[in-house]
């Protein structure tokens, strides 16, 4: 489905055929997709009489989705994506303000109703895309909500925004919220080496403040991502009000890994080698961060909250035993930190149980010292 598509810029365009509705305009719509609800902007323009359109999917960065053909004939509007093996047929209403039809994919169809977004209306859109220039190069930012304290999503290894799409529009009914592919990542430039967490940290933190998005925060991380909101927290004390931390890597886990399943190690160097030149180049920085992290300290006093999944299917019987324990021996250092074992989940556990995640978040956001 749409949680796979890859960020790419494209456009395409066919001739319209004759009929009494106008597509032209801006569209937004949810598409529904097992459980994960996606928002979707469909932009349709005309030139040289045809018809032109491109797809955005914000809650995974991603812009200028590529449409290869899109035809009115009389109040039925199709387009076709090729890449990806989707079509959407609808019909127009009678003033052209809404679009009801069926988005399919992969022999799935789900019912997808896109309206027309009125110009200069706010509340059509809660979460938006921003590109952030930082150090001279461009980060994506999706940014949505309001409120004090800001919740910044830190994304696992080799993932950013997309990774966050069952959870921060929620969280964004009830506070600010950030998301963003880290350098290298999505559609964000690649940034300068090692892309290490300190380095990770410095350039988190320049985008938010060129984006207005002013501290306190609560950090929240997933996997290798709650190394990266560590080292943040311990950069900027004074600005890092909660920490939670989602299935996060462990150094102590990563210390007994080397030492007797260093083939689960190689296997992974294996496949990380066919990945992009922006995973790769957080891999090459793995050792590095995580000796930052081990100097890193959480800043006295914040609530830090942090769920173990136990289904990973990845870890042998004996991993997940100590998955939980090396989370437990940490949680041990940190004065009045919360534990939640998560049953019936494995590592992405903001996918499979997002309220869960959800009320987490909630709770350090409303936390009174």
């Amino acid at each position: 489905m749409l949680l796979s598509l890859l960020s790419v810029i494209a456009f395409a365009g066919s001739q319209e055929q004759p009929g009494q509705v106008k597509p032209d305009g801006d569209w937004k719509g949810t598409l529904n997709a097992g459980g994960t609800r996606l928002d979707l902007l469909l932009h349709v323009t005309q030139k040289d009489g045809a018809l032109i359109a491109t797809l955005d999917s914000p809650d995974q960065g991603a812009t200028g989705l590529l449409i290869d053909s899109i035809t009115v004939t009389g109040k039925s509007l199709r387009f076709e994506m090729k890449s990806l093996g989707a079509t959407y047929e609808g019909t127009l209403n009678a003033d052209s303000s809404q679009i009801e039809g069926e988005f399919s994919q992969g022999g799935q169809g789900f019912p997808l109703t896109f309206k027309r977004v009125v110009k200069n209306d706010s509340s059509t859109s809660l979460l938006k895309l921003q590109k952030v220039n930082v150090g001279g190069h461009d980060l994506q930012l999706l940014i949505g909500g309001q409120g004090s304290p800001a919740v910044i999503f830190e994304g696992g290894f080799g993932v950013g925004i997309a990774s966050w799409s069952t959870v921060q529009k929620d969280v964004a009914a009830f506070a600010q919220t950030v998301s963003y592919d880290r350098a290298g990542l999505g559609q964000s430039d690649p940034g300068p080496k090692p892309r290490s967490a300190k380095q990770i940290a410095i350039e988190l933190h320049e985008a938010l403040v060129k984006s207005g998005i002013k501290p306190p925060y609560v950090m929240v991380g997933h996997s290798f991502g709650g190394i990266y909101i560590r080292v943040f927290a311990d950069m900027y004390p004074k600005e890092v009000v909660g920490i939670v931390l989602i299935d996060p890597s462990q150094e102590s886990f990563n210390d007994w890994l080397e030492k007797n399943q260093p083939d689960r190690l190689k296997a992974a160097q294996s496949e990380i080698a066919k990945a992009t030149e922006g995973v790769q180049a957080e891999f090459a920085a793995v050792d590095v961060s995580y000796a930052q992290v081990r100097a890193a300290k959480v800043p006295q006093g914040i609530p830090v909250t942090l769920l173990t999944a136990t289904e990973d299917p990845s870890m042998s019987a004996e991993g997940k035993k100590l998955w939980i324990e090396k989370h437990k021996e940490w949680l041990a250092t940190v004065p009045g930190s919360k534990h939640v074992v998560v049953t019936g989940a494995a590592h992405f556990i903001q996918a499979q149980q997002p309220a869960l995640v959800i009320d987490s978040i909630k709770q350090v956001v409303n936390h009174k010292p």
